[in-house]
């Protein structure tokens, strides 16, 4: 037996030493495909695709909302919300202020990018394009309530006013685009970069303002005691108790200003990078950027109706620091400064 096991590992070694060798040789051979012939060739054109993640900085303005009440107790008593101001009666506005609003938001991002690089000794420069989905978006809400007394002129009478404030902005976007340069000093595989140009992207706003208010008025000689009936005849003193405070209530109406607008923001970005080369003909790439948007006014002055809700225009200001990581693909090797 103990013959047998000797033989046994004679063979075994035997047979290791030579594959061994042959093994190695094979191993070499296709690892040295992967090996760049010329490891600080740089220049050609490439295509590539991206993933990363970006913080979106999102920076909401106040924004001041007028609510004309005179205007909004006619358009209760007619029944329609299109009517316009009675004549000869006095406007009477009160104001809620929308505070401003901040938030950073993260995201996923991914995208496509294509450019071309020229090489001087070991200065690489070039220029590049890319495009990335990037979802992300923030919003706001605010509440305000207010009692005000409306002196009526056509009535010759005061009523109460009772009023909850609803304001909601929301502001969005989904792409973003790049175009810029690129410039670099490469040592071996690896490039070290720096890169910068102009940034787009969309901007979406919505908002809407909404004033509920609740009208209460006293019981008196004349048009006061005419209010009173035509509560009566509405059946609206049936949904509600008397407030002995206020008076009877005359009726709750509630008036919207729901706007959208969509904007295409032009700013800038600028970031760092390194790239290292796996073959002749693909490299990957870890890259840093910030990106500066700019700003939008958005105007929301305007819209189907002239009132009751007066909102004024907000501004937003989008910008963003962004990782992300790329694979490229050289499809094409020449340099005219050879």
């Amino acid at each position: 037996m103990k013959s047998f096991a000797r033989n046994i590992s004679t063979s075994v070694a035997a047979l290791f030493l030579v594959a061994s060798p042959a093994f190695s040789n094979e191993a070499t051979d296709f690892f040295t495909k992967f090996t760049p012939a010329d490891p600080c060739d740089w220049s050609g054109v490439y295509f590539g695709l991206n993933v990363g993640g970006s913080w979106n900085h999102f920076d909401i303005s106040q924004q001041r909302t007028d609510v004309d009440l005179a205007q909004q107790f006619y358009l209760l008593l007619e029944g329609d919300e299109d009517g316009g101001p009675v004549v000869g009666e006095a406007s009477a506005f009160i104001t809620f202020r929308s505070p401003g609003h901040e938030q950073t938001v993260g995201a996923t991002i991914g995208g496509i990018q294509s450019g071309v690089n020229f090489q001087v000794g070991h200065f690489v420069f070039g220029a590049e394009g890319s495009f990335v989905g990037n979802g992300a978006d923030t919003s706001t809400k605010f509440q305000e309530f207010q009692e005000n007394e409306v002196f009526l002129f056509t009535i010759n009478q005061n009523v109460t006013a009772e009023t909850l404030f609803t304001s909601w902005r929301s502001v969005e976007t989904r792409w973003n685009g790049f175009i810029g340069g690129r410039f670099g000093f490469c040592w071996n595989r690896l490039l070290f970069y720096g890169t910068g140009g102009v940034a787009f992207t969309d901007l979406h706003f919505d908002s809407m303002q909404r004033a509920d208010t609740a009208f209460f008025g006293f019981i008196g000689d004349g048009e006061g005691q005419a209010l009173a009936e035509h509560t009566k005849s509405t059946g609206v003193a049936n949904k509600h108790a008397v407030n002995q405070q206020q008076g009877f209530f005359l009726g709750e109406i509630v008036n919207n200003k729901n706007r959208s607008e969509t904007d295409i923001l032009t700013g800038y970005y600028g970031g760092v990078g390194t790239e290292y080369k796996l073959t002749n003909n693909v490299s990957v790439a870890l890259e840093y950027r910030h990106v500066d948007w700019g700003d939008h006014n958005g105007d929301f002055t305007t819209g189907p109706h002239d009132g009751p809700v007066f909102p004024s225009d907000f501004n937003s200001d989008l910008s963003a620091d962004q990782v992300v990581f790329k694979v490229n693909v050289m499809v094409s090797h020449f340099n005219p400064f050879h």
